[in-house]
């Protein structure tokens, strides 16, 4: 068991790294990963982490800003370089896969872990996105954090889970807008469809109303401080018609 164990870890290890020096060694592959960068290196350079600028005097209501916030911080950290702009992907998906082996081994078992881990770090999308300057990293990371909670809460977890379900939407609301909320929610009511008997009574473990009220103090404020005349209502528009439905 010890040894195949290692030999999975092995495995996962050596694809995470290679993802890491990946981000190191290659330069922005496309026109995104150029646009999100300048973004995030205006909002490190000018110290404006309320508007996201796709130049000066131009700013980008096409995102909300959480992406922006996580590759300017590492900015500030690393400096400007292709790595530093693609490391906080690269814990995103980290994260992930913890999350992946964590569900998957409260429900099934360790080898069904194990096995589900390798499926997830070694799906083209889950690699190519852990090591790119984009929102889908951390659209994932909320939409997982939010299900993987809701699922170990309906198996009888409680404690800090109870809230992660919330903290998940925010990641997702910040990352990505209104398209998390759809994610999040069409496997939750494909779940109540196909077991409303036990769903009354499983639903009440999780605080509902507190924890609406700390979903929205998390995210109201970052639309709040926009500028009035422009920035929650382009914001809106933009994840609304072209996030949610265009896909752009």
């Amino acid at each position: 068991m010890s040894k195949r164990f290692n030999v999975w870890l092995l495995i996962l290890v050596a694809v995470l790294v290679s993802r890491f020096i990946g981000m190191a060694l290659f330069p922005f592959a496309d026109t995104t990963e150029s646009r999100y960068a300048e973004i995030a290196r205006l909002m490190a350079e000018t110290g404006d982490w309320i508007t996201p600028w796709f130049e000066p005097g131009v700013p980008f209501w096409g995102k909300p800003p959480l992406s922006f916030w996580t590759q300017a911080a590492a900015i500030k950290v690393f400096g400007v370089s292709e790595f530093s702009l693609r490391f906080p992907a690269w814990l995103a998906t980290v994260a992930m896969v913890w999350l992946v082996w964590r569900l998957a081994r409260q429900i099934w078992s360790v080898q069904v872990a194990q096995w589900s881990c390798l499926v997830f770090a070694t799906m083209a999308l889950t690699y190519i996105s852990a090591g790119a300057v984009m929102t889908d990293a951390f659209l994932a990371l909320g939409t997982t954090l939010t299900l993987v909670s809701f699922c170990l809460v309906m198996a009888g977890e409680g404690g800090l889970w109870r809230w992660i379900f919330f903290l998940g939407m925010v990641i997702g609301l910040l990352s990505k807008g209104p398209l998390a909320i759809v994610l999040i929610g069409i496997p939750i009511v494909l779940w109540l469809c196909l077991s409303w008997r036990e769903a009354a009574n499983n639903l009440q473990r999780l605080p509902w109303w507190r924890g609406i009220l700390m979903t929205a103090a998390l995210v109201c404020p970052a639309l709040m401080a926009m500028p009035p005349n422009q920035g929650p209502i382009a914001l809106a528009r933009e994840n609304m018609i072209r996030t949610t439905f265009r896909r752009e």
